[in-house]
């Protein structure tokens, strides 16, 4: 999984309790990567350089050298999305799961979705599958404790927006008394 954002983090725990053999998640070092360890989203963790990931990607592909069956693209940064697909197998699949800008484009060679056999999807919430969201979240199969970090009443809303631009918390709520 690329990313380690809120939903991601529960979709990385969702695949681990579904099938999902070996879970690694590559994130920049930081919050959110800390909240993946804490949730025991992954087997693997692979923190990224947020100056230059070069390295730690070099590092994925040497140690992964067929790719990954599945590869989740939860970052929503379009640079990652475009590159993401030179981490699946033969065979694999590619799960577009961030969000994107209206209008984002990528571009892939069609011989490397055709000759490599990659199936390409995408992932967006639906009502219908709210009912087993609120299952796993009511049993406490899927941990969240700490992917909210931050609160803010109604009137600290700009403190709120702050935290989240300045990467201090992983996900911030604003409550109402």
């Amino acid at each position: 999984m690329l990313g380690a954002g809120p939903t991601g983090l529960m979709l990385a725990q969702l695949l681990r309790q579904n099938g999902g053999c070996k879970l690694t998640i590559a994130a920049p070092s930081g919050l959110k990567m800390d909240a993946a360890r804490r949730v025991n989203a992954a087997d693997t963790y692979v923190e990224l350089s947020r100056e230059d990931s070069r390295p730690q990607y070099e590092m994925i592909r040497k140690e992964n050298p067929y790719g990954f069956d599945v590869v989740v693209e939860a970052t929503g940064a379009l640079s990652v999305l475009q590159d993401s697909i030179s981490y699946v197998r033969k065979g694999g699949t590619l799960c577009v799961y961030g969000v994107y800008r209206k209008g984002s484009e990528v571009s892939w060679p069609p011989e490397r979705i055709f000759g490599d056999e990659i199936t390409i999807v995408g992932s967006f919430s639906e009502v219908y599958k709210f009912p087993a969201a609120i299952d796993y979240l009511d049993s406490g199969k899927i941990k969240v404790d700490g992917i909210v970090n931050k609160t803010f009443k109604i009137e600290q809303w700009k403190e709120c927006m702050e935290s989240i631009k300045d990467k201090s918390a992983v996900k911030a709520a604003i409550t109402f008394d």
